[in-house]
């Protein structure tokens, strides 16, 4: 999503000719969070919040190369003081970007992925299961110190492709019994009035022999209307947490709002039910939303959330 840049971006032009950028951007969200099935002794209805800034930098080379990096500020409620990501760093000319460091990965870019999401926490028991990698918002963990990321990605019109590979420790010859790379490779394309999507990650999240798996497809029934459909594929080493997930979404905005809907099914083993579901309504303040939402999870658990999310 397209940030707007804050007033304090820093132009510097080289007597050279290439230009230095500094800029800000993010996003805050605070409101009521309900949870029907919040364990013994834990309140079911809190309040949550998060301040996000992102602080990017770069420069456009003579030649027309754009070097750039982009660290992370980010406090949620419950957190003792804002947490600082590791760097991304990238070079990117004519269509193809190459990010090192705490770079994005293929799985996690892949468009449509998130689109089932609603409420002013982007939330929704639609969304990819498994584990992976991603840009980290936080200090990696004490295990991935020293975790090394690669994104590759190009651009051409409406097709976009990427391969990524992260390392959990890339000052070891041999990774501990159980850990590997992950490997990434995601593809997606707008054609008129649908957008497809794929995505794998092998060794996903670094462990061996799990990976997770991709497809989506979204029709634009009008400009103010949408459905989708989302299939997501978790094979774990334990069989019993081995799961499809199947998304079907859609929204519809009139006026100042947009209603968003879904309903998914889960095969996991273990799951108090197989189907979730959700509906969500967001109002547009211009700059901000409010936005309600209501849930059935997995766990036959009702989630409610009332708040507003404002970006810059």
């Amino acid at each position: 999503m397209k940030k707007a840049l804050l007033a304090t971006t820093a132009l510097l032009m080289t007597a050279a000719g290439a230009s230095a950028e500094i800029s800000l951007s993010g996003f805050g969200r605070f409101g009521l969070d309900h949870n029907s099935g919040a364990a013994a002794g834990t309140a079911k209805t809190q309040i949550n919040m998060r301040m996000r800034v992102n602080i990017d930098g770069s420069v456009e080379t003579d030649s027309g190369v754009k070097f750039g990096g982009r660290i992370r500020l980010q406090y949620n409620d419950g957190d003792t003081a804002a947490a600082l990501s590791p760097a991304m760093l990238y070079a990117a000319f004519s269509g193809v970007r190459f990010e090192i460091g705490n770079a994005n990965t293929a799985y996690d870019s892949a468009a449509l992925m998130y689109n089932s999401e609603i409420g002013y926490l982007d939330r929704g028991f639609g969304d990819p299961n498994g584990n992976y990698y991603s840009f980290s918002t936080g200090a990696y963990s004490g295990a991935e110190t020293n975790r090394m990321g690669m994104m590759v990605a190009y651009s051409a019109g409406a097709f976009n492709v990427r391969l990524s590979y992260v390392t959990p420790d890339q000052t070891v010859s041999t990774l501990p019994a159980g850990t590997s790379e992950e490997v990434g490779i995601s593809a997606d394309y707008n054609f008129g009035q649908f957008t497809v999507s794929a995505a794998y990650a092998d060794n996903a999240a670094g462990v061996s022999g799990e990976s997770v798996a991709f497809l989506g497809a979204e029709y634009a029934v009008s400009s103010a209307a949408n459905v989708g459909l989302l299939w997501f594929e978790y094979n774990a080493l334990a069989a019993a947490s081995d799961s499809t997930r199947v998304t079907l979404y859609g929204n519809y905005k009139v006026n100042a709002y947009t209603i968003k809907g879904y309903v998914a099914t889960d095969d996991q083993a273990g799951l108090a039910t197989d189907v979730a579901y959700g509906l969500g309504v967001d109002y547009d303040l211009g700059g901000a939303r409010v936005a309600g939402d209501i849930h059935r999870n997995y766990a036959n658990d009702t989630i409610v959330g009332l708040g507003v999310r404002f970006d810059f």
